[in-house]
This record gives C-alpha cells, structure tokens and sequence, in this order.
C-alpha cells in the first residue's frame, strides 16, 4: 500500500496567546539565539507603542514550522519568540509557555539570554516600574494582541526553502547551514553531548569565519578538481557533494565496507587501552577527497582540514608545524601576501581579485599534495614549483575570471594527484620553464615574474 503524502502547508495568521499553546521545539541544527540590545529593545519599543500607546493590534512578523511527530521545530523566528518568551516572564513570573521550557545547549545562547533578561527587565522597570497591575495588563496586551503569520510545512527542506524566499532581502540560509542540518539529523543515534558539541564547534567556526571558507574555497573545489569537474562556486544546489555514507542504515554498496570498517577501528582505538597502548591513531585519517561519513565524522573532517588550513597558512595562529617548514612560512609571506620583505621584494597586487584566486589555486594545490604526502623530504622544490605553475597565470593574464582558473594547466594538477600514489610523479613540475612577456605585466607583480623566470631564486 502506498504511502500517505505529507499533509499540503498550510499559512495563517495567529495570535501569540493561540501561538503560545502550541509545543514549540528549537531543532539542533538553528543557529544560536544572538540578539543584541538593540534588536531587543527595538521589538520591545514596537510592541509598546502598538498594543498600549496606539491601542491596536501589531503583527510581529513570519514564524515557520516544521511539524514532524506532533512537535512544531521552529525554523524561522527563533530570535523573536525567545525574547518574547523573556519579556512575558519577566511579566509574569509565572508564565512558562512559548519557549520557556526549552533547553538552550549552545553556549553563546545561554549567554545572550542572560545578558537580554537584564537588559529586559531593567526596560520593563522604567516602563512601569513596580506596578504589577500595569505589568499584567501589558503581558495580557501582548498575548492578545500581537500576531504572527503563521507557516507550517510537514518537509524540512520545503521549511528551508520557505525560509530562504521569507528572507529574500535579509540573511537567507547559507549551504553550511543545510549541511549542519542534514548532518545532525545523521546523528539521532549519538549522545546529545555530541551534537551539542559539533554545533558548538560549527558555530564557533561560523563566527570567527573559518567555516565558509574552508568549504567554499578548499574542500569544496578540491574534491570537483579531483574529479577534473567544471565546478567553483559553492552553492545550495551542490550540497550532496558533502553527503556521503549512513553508518546507521543497511550498507547499499561494495566501496563502504573499507570506510565502514575504518570508523569502527577507529572508535576501538580511542576505547580498548591496549590499542591506545600500542599508540594506534585515535583520530579518524581523513583524506580530502574520500566518501564523506555522515553524521560526526563530518563535522569531524571540517575541523580537520580547518586546522590544516591554519597550519599552513595562517600564522596568526602558532603551531608546531611552523617551526619544520620555517622556510615555506616566509617563501609565502612574501610571495602570497607581501609580507616580510626578504631582499625587498615586494607584491603590490596580492590583495586583487584575481590574484586572490590564483592564491586560492596555489593554497588548494599544497593542501591537497601535503594531504596525500605530507611534507616530503625535498619539500621546498615542490612549493616553488606549484607556486610557479600557478602564479604563471597571474603573469601571462591581464584579467583574471573564474573562466581563467578553470582553463588553466594548473587547475587540472588536482586529477593527477588524485590518481598518483607517489610525489616522484610531480618531480618534472621542479624543472619546468617559463617564459613571461614583461611588457604585459599586469602592476605590481614585477618580482613574482622574476622568480617565475629564475631571476630571483626566491
């Protein structure tokens, strides 16, 4: 027998009070309550000026839901109901509907309510200040007055795309915000201090803006180069990129069996003392381009290669692997940034567009090569000679597009190292030659060309 379809989503508009008797849920994957003192105090002076100043009614904005198993997981309006939430009970100390019983996990939420409870209730004082009958007219005001429009869906995603054309002109849902999502729901069988955990790490990347990139500009393309697919930008439509094996439904095909096995060795090793013992890896060893485990090893392989990223190229960060490849953290100071003038050399244009693709090329083509080999022993005669395969481009073209990347000799390296299983291969790269017409140099570059020709050995 057929299944039944999903029920069709359904809009109206809906009282807070009739809102308030709904069971509200905030899903693992919502970003965390981050509201400040100026969001807070501007829903409140609208409110106040609505249903007491003006006597009416004041619609609030959109709330979507996501209705699964008799629970409403609120997908859109979570900043508003939990400050709503906070101000009716800074009202009425008795009043715990709304998302009062909810169970915020993510640190930054628990902070920022806090922080907006004092900021509240120091509001609520100057408004009325200890006339609880006054208090209790405008939390019944509130309840009766202020309205939302109300959309329940039965489908996650129909909730994310009506999400994404509510906030057409706001902060519309990023691809890492699916693939969070996607990959908490992958985790229903771990404990919920682990998902509390990866959403604590993913937001915390999110913020100090490590996320974004590392997907979009690193891992991303590395895994369509591999494959030698005309793909650069990262979208929504290329989320499956990162979707990858089930561990917790039946294995569907041969190849999962070596990535399955690999994630229960790996768990041995961290639990069994004798493994530990023996010193046996207790990380999992992620490699660019394999399969994707959903779930935890996900999150996982993101801060991973977050922390690989930051061990090659950014400095601001110490780590240990700065003191062994000394001579590569100057080579690309100098020669990707313009920074610490060796000999005085200097990189004017390094900041430009273009020659910030070609930077994410070169950065892209190291990643990958120190991922499957890790730092050979003649390192430094594979880092010029990427470095000149890829900066080639810069010097030879006037303007750089995607297009440029796309066609270039350089971009398609990405499919041979998926397929060597030696440096040796890349060897001929190190005696490679090249020629620079220097009437054409686009400015700034004057130096980068010399080293590319040999002039300056770097």
């Amino acid at each position: 027998m057929a299944e039944n379809p999903p029920p069709i989503p359904t809009q109206k508009v809906i009282k807070l009070i009739d809102l308030s008797n709904e069971k509200l849920i905030i899903p693992v994957y919502q970003r965390p309550y981050k509201w400040t003192e100026k969001n807070v105090i501007q829903l409140l002076e609208d409110i106040f000026e609505y249903v007491i100043l003006k006597n009416k009614d004041y619609r609030i904005g959109n709330i979507i839901l996501h209705s699964e198993n008799s629970t409403n997981n609120v997908v859109d309006g979570q900043q508003r109901l939990t400050t709503i939430s906070l101000l009716l009970r800074i009202l009425d100390e008795n009043f715990d509907r709304l998302l009062l019983n909810e169970k915020y996990k993510q640190t930054i939420s628990k902070n920022n309510i806090v922080y907006n409870q004092r900021i509240i209730h120091q509001w609520v004082s100057t408004k009325f200040g200890n006339d609880e009958s006054k208090k209790n007219d405008f939390k019944n005001n509130i309840l009766n007055r202020c309205e939302f429009v109300l959309f329940t869906v039965f489908k996650q995603d129909e909730a994310f795309q009506l999400f994404d054309a509510q906030n057409a002109r706001g902060k519309a849902l990023e691809p890492y915000d699916l693939l969070k999502a996607f990959h908490l729901r992958e985790m229903d069988f771990d404990s919920e201090d682990d998902r509390t955990k990866c959403v604590e790490r993913w937001e915390a990347s999110v913020d100090n803006k490590t996320l974004k990139p590392i997907l979009g500009n690193h891992l991303f393309k590395i895994r369509k180069w591999s494959k030698n697919e005309w793909k650069y930008d990262f979208t929504k439509d290329d989320i499956e990129e990162f979707k990858g094996i089930s561990l917790h439904q039946k294995q569907k095909y041969p190849y999962e069996s070596a990535m399955r096995m690999l994630d229960g060795f790996v768990d041995n090793a961290i639990n069994d003392k004798f493994l530990r013992n023996l010193q046996i890896a207790q990380t999992f060893p992620f490699q660019i381009t394999n399969p994707i485990i959903n779930g935890k090893r996900f999150f996982e392989y993101v801060d991973f290669y977050i922390t690989q990223r930051e061990k090659l190229f950014d400095y601001n960060k110490e780590d240990s692997i700065k003191a062994e490849i000394p001579e590569f953290v100057k080579f690309y100071e100098v020669y990707c940034l313009n920074k610490n003038h060796v000999n005085n050399i200097q990189y004017y244009g390094w900041s430009r567009s273009g020659d910030e693709k070609v930077r994410i090329l070169y950065e892209n083509i190291l990643l990958v090569f120190v991922d499957k080999f890790g730092y050979v022993d003649d390192f430094e005669s594979f880092y010029k000679a990427f470095y000149k395969l890829a900066y080639h481009i810069r010097c030879t073209k006037s303007r750089i597009t995607v297009e440029t990347i796309m066609n270039s000799s350089a971009r398609q390296i990405f499919n041979k190292i998926n397929d060597s299983v030696s440096p040796e291969t890349f060897k001929n790269y190190q005696y490679k030659t090249y020629q620079i017409d220097k009437t054409k140099l686009v400015n700034g570059i004057d130096e980068i060309a010399k080293f590319i020709t040999g002039e300056n050995h770097g």
